[in-house]
C-alpha cells in the first residue's frame, strides 16, 4: 500500500510518499504563511510534488494523511483554528479530495507524530504515551490503550497550552503562560527581544540586535555551546518550564513513556538537565519511576509517518 503522509507546521511544509512500510520520497517546503489560500496552495505542491515522484516509479498511492499545526475537527477534516498560522474553519479534507480524487484524512500534528512514537519510534510498544512536539509552538498528542485520544470535539491534547504560570507571558493562543509561551522556539525569541531592549551585551544578543528578522532558536543553542550566559540561562529557564509541563503530564496520566520531538531538540542538551531536576523534584514518585522521558529516534520524519500510519488507516 503506498500513502502520502504530510506534515504542515507554522514554518515548514514536509511531505513523505511511503510504500510498504518505507520512506519513497521525501520532499520539504518553506509554509507560506500571508493567508489561508497560500497554505493550501502549499499543501497541494507538497502532494503534487510527491505523486508525480510516484507515478514515476509506477507507484499508485491509494491515499492522503495529513498533519496539521492547529485545532482540528476530526471527523469533518476541518481546521477550525491554527495559533501559528492563517487556517480557520478551512475544509482542508474536502479541498484536497477534490483536488486529487482520493481519500483524505487530517489530524492535529502532534497527535500523527505520537501515533508514529507509539508505534515506531522511541516509545514503541508503549500502550500510554504522551508526546510533546518542541518548534515554533508546542503540540500535544495522547496515545492511550494504543490509539490517539482525541477528546469530544477533536481537540484534546493541547499540551502546549496548559497554564504553567498563571502570571506568565501572554500566549499566541490569547492565554497567559502557557507551556508554548514560556519554552517554544518563539518563546525562546520573545525572550533573546526582550534582553536586546536592555544595555546588556554579549555575543548573542549582538547577533540579534544587528538583524532580528533572520535570527532563530538556533542561534540560541550556538551561543550556548560557545558559553554565552544569557543564552544558557534562557535554554536553562525554558527547560525548567518543560519539565513544569511535563511533571503535570505525568501526575494526570501515568504515562509508559512522554516522548519529544522537533526542532527545538536541537537546544534540547542546555534545557534537559533543569528539566529532569524539575520533574525528579516535583513528578509523584509512582509515576515518575515509570514514565520514560525520551527523544524521538524518528527525526524530521516523525509527523510526516504519523500521517502515512494514519492515511494506511482508510479504506482505500
Amino acid at each position: 500500500m503506498a500513502v502520502l503522509g504530510i506534515d504542515l507546521g507554522g514554518t515548514k511544509t514536509a511531505g513523505i510518499l511511503y510504500h510498504h512500510g518505507d520512506i519513497i520520497e521525501r520532499y520539504r517546503s518553506n509554509t507560506d504563511i500571508s493567508s489561508s489560500e497560500t497554505v493550501i496552495e502549499g499543501i497541494k505542491a507538497t502532494c503534487s510534488r510527491l505523486l508525480e515522484a510516484a507515478r514515476s516509479r509506477g507507484i499508485t498511492v491509494e491515499s492522503i494523511g495529513l498533519g496539521i499545526a492547529g485545532f482540528i475537527d476530526f471527523e469533518r477534516g476541518v481546521v477550525t483554528d491554527a495559533p501559528n498560522h492563517p487556517l480557520h474553519e478551512a475544509p482542508v479534507r474536502d479541498i484536497l479530495q477534490s483536488a486529487f480524487d482520493l481519500p483524505v484524512i487530517v489530524d492535529n500534528d502532534a497527535n500523527v507524530a505520537a501515533l508514529a512514537e507509539a508505534r515506531l519510534g522511541a516509545g514503541k510498544g508503549s500502550r500510554y504515551l504522551v508526546h510533546l512536539t518542541l518548534g515554533t509552538g508546542i503540540g500535544g498528542g495522547i496515545v492511550i490503550d494504543g490509539e490517539v485520544y482525541r477528546g469530544a470535539q477533536g481537540a484534546a491534547a493541547e499540551l502546549g497550552h496548559m497554564i504553567i504560570d498563571e502570571n506568565g507571558p501572554i500566549c499566541n493562543c490569547g492565554s497567559r503562560g502557557c507551556l508554548e509561551a514560556l519554552a517554544s522556539g518563539v518563546a525562546i525569541y520573545k525572550r533573546v527581544e526582550e534582553l536586546s531592549w536592555t544595555k546588556k551585551r554579549s555575543p548573542m544578543l549582538d547577533e540579534f540586535r544587528s538583524d532580528p528578522l533572520s535570527f532563530r532558536a538556533e542561534a540560541v543553542e550556538r551561543h550556548a555551546a560557545a558559553g554565552d550566559e544569557y543564552a544558557l540561562d534562557i535554554l536553562r529557564n525554558a527547560g525548567k518550564h518543560l519539565g513544569v509541563g511535563i511533571t503535570s503530564i505525568i501526575n494526570i496520566f501515568n504515562p509508559d513513556a512522554v516522548t519529544l520531538s522537533g526542532g527545538l531538540l536541537g537546544c534540547f542538551r542546555f534545557m534537559e538537565e533543569e528539566m529532569r531536576l524539575t520533574v525528579d523534584g516535583m513528578a509523584i514518585p509512582i509515576s515518575r519511576r515509570h514514565a520514560r522521558i525520551l527523544t524521538s529516534i524518528l527525526g524530521e520524519d516523525g509527523g510526516t509517518l504519523g500521517a502515512a500510519l494514519l492515511a494506511s488507516l482508510l479504506p482505500a
